[in-house]
């Protein structure tokens, strides 16, 4: 009798492991352990480079098996064919913040949409992409001369920057 219930519970608890990893693989987290999430439940510090002139809030980062740091970005989009540039970007941002944070270079980066994601490398070409982009961006600010690339409300009204700017197309 004990012996049945020992090997019932040692299945249930192997069925619970295995239905967790499928879960989280299914969810969009590469398999390794969770060490940073941005989600309302838990306070995640900015990841910051002070050399870059970076800061960012990745959704989540997965330390694999091999020590490697995966910066996982979320999107609630729906997949598409490749990864849209804007999200590569800033995933590749959060490359760059994780190896100044960390020490370690993230050999890829995983951008998750609604229905599939993609482990995009981290090159060094994406490397100085971010930094040269990071760099044009502060140069137009600089000058004045950034205006609004869209006549979308839906897209002003989700942007970071709506109280900052003076061409919002909504309050």
């Amino acid at each position: 009798m004990f012996l049945t219930f020992a090997v019932a519970l040692l299945v249930a608890a192997l069925l619970l492991v295995l239905l967790h990893r499928y879960r989280r693989v299914r969810g969009g987290l590469p398999v390794g352990e969770l060490i940073y999430s941005d989600d309302v439940s838990a306070e995640s510090p900015v990841l910051i480079s002070t050399r870059y002139g970076l800061k960012g809030r990745p959704d989540a980062l997965i330390r694999t098996k091999s020590g490697e740091i995966i910066p996982v970005e979320r999107k609630s989009s729906r997949t598409p064919q490749r990864p849209y540039d804007g999200d590569l970007i800033q995933a590749a941002a959060y490359c760059v913040l994780v190896q100044e944070q960390y020490g370690s270079r993230p050999p890829y980066m995983r951008i998750q949409y609604q229905n599939g994601c993609f482990d995009e490398p981290f090159t060094v070409e994406r490397e100085r992409w971010v930094l040269r982009t990071c760099e044009e961006i502060r140069l137009a600010r600089r000058s004045g001369g950034v205006r609004r690339s869209h006549q979308s409300v839906a897209r002003c009204k989700g942007c970071g920057q709506r109280n900052n700017c003076d061409q919002a197309l909504t309050q």
